[in-house]
């Protein structure tokens, strides 16, 4: 997941020297891919509170400040608890705000009760509050206390430009957190001490202090909410903190500001075995969890025998859209007039990399991208559970199970995982992979593999005969048109010297499927064949009886071109590196 950073040498330096630690074989849930709903004990890890909906108030708080924002989301998380009934208008984009609202009401999903600013909506539910928490910028880490002592409480969290509102409606003062710690670990350890055993979730998000568009979730569920980096001088006791809640549920927020500070940090976060869904940016999730029923609308599955063979004469092409792992891609990014909205869509076969966790924490807009696909449209499960680094986690088997578990239940035929680590086919992080589809018997038709070029084999089947697609785009930040002189590079070469399916991750922060179109429409017309995740395996020869991931003389084995020797994993020289 990223923010357009390419991560460059630190990368490297931090995965090379990584001790892949040992992983045992997950266990079973018992639910077959046939089943359309997410199984229990995946979603429940999620959400700790699954409101109904009810009739709904749009609340429009478009120009408000950060203060009264704040006020507006955690309101909504109280209120969204019973029965969900808020929805904000402008808290992250008035657009992507105004469209869900649009689409759920022309679906029939949702009724619209009325439309009002943020005072009146504090007296409509003042009676659904307990009382308020107030907090202060100027000690950024109450904010976040205030947030978790609000979810405890059932109350909002209130600063002096509020307050004042609060007492008029006759709301009480549940506490005061200005002033009261010198520092945010001790206000962390603290709040902790005091509400942690009333906190619904039994979980935690980073959240920086001034981003409050997810705090209606964390409020909502009951999460406790912290805040560090890697390069903090608190980072060891926040998580250390941290580590004293249960592995089971996904970290909410985000984890770093730099791409260095994002490898240390998932790093440290897979090495204790956890996973980060990105929910940072992602207004009204506690609205959205409650729109659509339990079952997932599903896609419909590529028939192998419908896709004609892949040739070695002709350039065979995979684009995929990177970083749907965070929420606000398919909230925000995805649905805009240049991506999935375009009117060119389905010109250009193409994956869009979305997060499986989409289907639990806003399951409408997962049908609605689902369920309005085109031929050329592919929906690929992007690091199934949540963004970590598999062969570093001390069960990675368990959990890549439960990712094909999930995957399953969806009907996704295609995985993307970030694992770097990977990109070497005799990897022992592959033991985990192999173990979780052994024990699952729910391996996918396909894997993609990272978001940039590593050194190792563009293209290779597992052990188990999964065909594996690595990157190859040159940069994390590469737009269309340089995507398109990579293709146009291959075209040039001699057939010897290339993958017979090349796979090119494109980054949702630099490039648009508009932009792509175009950029590919030459190409298209020079002959070069491009195609979706699913149908570039179903194109790849048969493997052989006995599949192994090397030769005897220990290369692995590349579809369509000569062999590339397997070397430990690692950056190719001079350019930049990421993984996820």
């Amino acid at each position: 997941m990223g923010r357009g950073r390419s991560l460059r040498g630190a990368l490297a330096a931090a995965l090379v020297v990584l001790a892949v630690v040992a992983v045992p074989p997950a266990s079973s849930s018992g639910r077959t891919a046939a089943d359309p709903t997410v199984p229990s004990s995946l979603a429940d890890r999620y959400l700790a509170v699954r409101p109904g909906l009810g009739p709904v108030t749009v609340v429009d708080v478009q120009g408000e400040s950060s203060d009264r924002r704040l006020l507006a989301a955690t309101l909504q998380g109280i209120v969204n608890r019973t029965e969900a009934r808020i929805y904000l208008v402008g808290a992250r984009s008035d657009g992507s705000d105004q469209h869900w609202l649009a689409d759920y009401q022309a679906r029939g999903l949702i009724t619209v009760a009325a439309t009002v600013d943020l005072d009146t909506a504090v007296h409509t539910f003042r009676s659904e509050v307990a009382g308020y928490v107030e907090a202060t910028s100027s000690e950024p880490w109450t904010i976040n206390t205030a947030t978790s002592a609000a979810g405890a409480e059932g109350g909002v969290v209130a600063t002096e430009a509020t307050a004042a509102l609060l007492d008029a409606e006759g709301i009480p003062k549940l506490a005061d957190h200005r002033g009261r710690w010198a520092d945010a670990v001790d206000a962390y350890e603290a709040v902790a001490d005091e509400y942690r055993d009333q906190l619904a979730y039994g979980g935690v998000a980073i959240q920086k202090a001034d981003g409050h568009q997810p705090r209606d979730l964390f409020v909502q569920q009951g999460v406790f909410v912290l805040f560090t980096r890697p390069s903090a001088s608190d980072v060891d006791a926040v998580y250390d903190l941290i580590d004293t809640f249960p592995t089971r549920r996904p970290v909410y927020g985000y984890i770093s500001d730099t791409g260095a500070e994002e490898v240390d940090a998932i790093v440290r976060l897979s090495r204790m075995g956890r996973y980060l869904v990105p929910t940072d940016t992602t207004a009204n999730l506690s609205f959205h969890q409650a729109v659509g029923g339990a079952e997932r609308v599903r896609p419909a599955a590529v028939d192998p025998t419908d896709v004609a063979p892949c040739t070695a004469d002709t350039v065979n092409v995979v684009l995929s859209f990177s970083d749907g792992d965070n929420l606000v891609i398919p909230e925000g990014y995805y649905q805009g007039p240049e991506h999935w909205n375009s009117p060119q869509r389905g010109e250009l076969p193409i994956g869009w990399g979305l997060t499986p966790a989409a289907s639990v924490l806003m399951p409408a807009i997962w049908d609605s991208y689902v369920g309005s696909t085109t031929a050329a449209d592919e929906v690929v499960d992007i690091m199934g559970l949540g963004y970590a680094i598999p062969s570093l986690m001390p069960e990675g088997a368990a959990f890549i199970a439960d990712n094909m578990r999930l995957r399953a239940a969806l009907g996704l035929r295609s995985h993307w995982a970030l694992d770097a680590l990977l990109s070497d086919p005799d990897a022992d992080g592959w033991d985990a992979v192999h173990a979780a589809a052994a024990e699952t018997g729910l391996a996918p038709d396909g894997m993609l593999l990272n978001y940039e070029r590593w050194d190792g084999p563009a293209a290779f089947r597992t052990v188990d005969g999964v065909p594996v697609l690595a990157s190859q785009v040159q940069g994390y930040d590469n737009g269309a048109q340089d995507i398109a002189d990579q293709i146009q590079a291959l075209v040039d070469a001699p057939a010897a010297d290339r993958s017979l399916v090349t796979f090119f991750a494109v980054t949702v922060w630099e490039s648009s499927y508009s932009a792509l179109v175009e950029a590919m429409a030459p190409l298209q017309e020079e002959g070069v064949r491009f195609l979706t995740p699913a149908e570039a395996f179903a194109c790849l020869p048969d493997p052989p009886a006995t599949t192994t991931t090397t030769t005897a003389s220990g290369a692995p084995s590349t579809p369509g071109g000569p062999a590339a020797p397997a070397i430990p994993a690692a950056p190719v020289g001079g350019t930049a590196t990421y993984t996820g």
